[in-house]
């Protein structure tokens, strides 16, 4: 009888860790799909919310909460597009320092500099990220001309005195003239002058 009891209490362990893993499975790939909920749902189930008692209206907010929580916790909060919309163009920085002599020099960052096939390939892979983010923040933009002050302070014996961005773009074809073209890109490029950041004061 003993044996026996030590039998079912085997069997029945590995079972109960499957089912927690299951469990496990289903709460993250449940937080997922909630996470990429469209956007159309959210806007409806808001709109039902209002018609609700205060207190059920709460509890439902509350829940949300928690599940967003744990997403973020997680990493689990990513919201995924498909068939989002293309760009029409491409874009690119040209950062400059400005120095005391009046030289108006292209510092060397990976995206505006010659690399080496290991540099492009391995290490300048979060270079185009970084610069998606500075895209539409000119408070970022101040903040990483700050760090480049620091980091080219001098030239040719010179102290810097500003950080400039310009910013360039150049039209992406329709698909059906690239065919004709064999290029994507539109013959001509354009840039306009977007900030200049005059570097923070200190002894060099």
């Amino acid at each position: 009888m003993k044996r026996k009891k030590q039998a079912v209490a085997a069997r029945s362990a590995p079972e109960s860790k499957n089912v927690l893993i299951s469990l496990f499975i289903v709460l993250n790939l449940s937080t997922v799909l909630f996470m990429n909920r469209p956007v159309w749902m959210i806007q409806t189930i808001n709109q039902r919310i209002n018609y609700l008692t205060p207190q059920d209206a709460y509890r439902i907010n509350y829940g949300s909460w928690l599940i967003q929580q744990y997403a973020y916790r997680a990493g689990l909060d990513n919201a995924w597009q498909m068939f989002g919309r293309q760009s029409r163009f491409n874009w690119w920085f040209d950062i400059r320092g400005v120095y005391a002599n009046g030289q108006s020099v292209s510092l060397p960052l990976p995206l505006q500099s010659p690399r080496t096939f290991w540099q492009a390939t391995f290490f300048d892979i979060k270079e185009g990220k970084y610069q998606l983010n500075l895209y539409p923040s000119e408070d970022l933009r101040q903040r990483y001309a700050h760090y480049l002050c620091r980091q080219y302070p001098r030239h040719d014996g010179y102290p810097i005195l500003s950080i400039t961005f310009d910013l360039h773009h150049q039209m992406l074809l329709d698909p059906a003239e690239a065919v004709l073209r064999k290029t994507h890109l539109a013959d001509r490029s354009y840039s306009r002058p977007l900030n200049a950041f005059t570097c923070p004061s200190s002894p060099l």
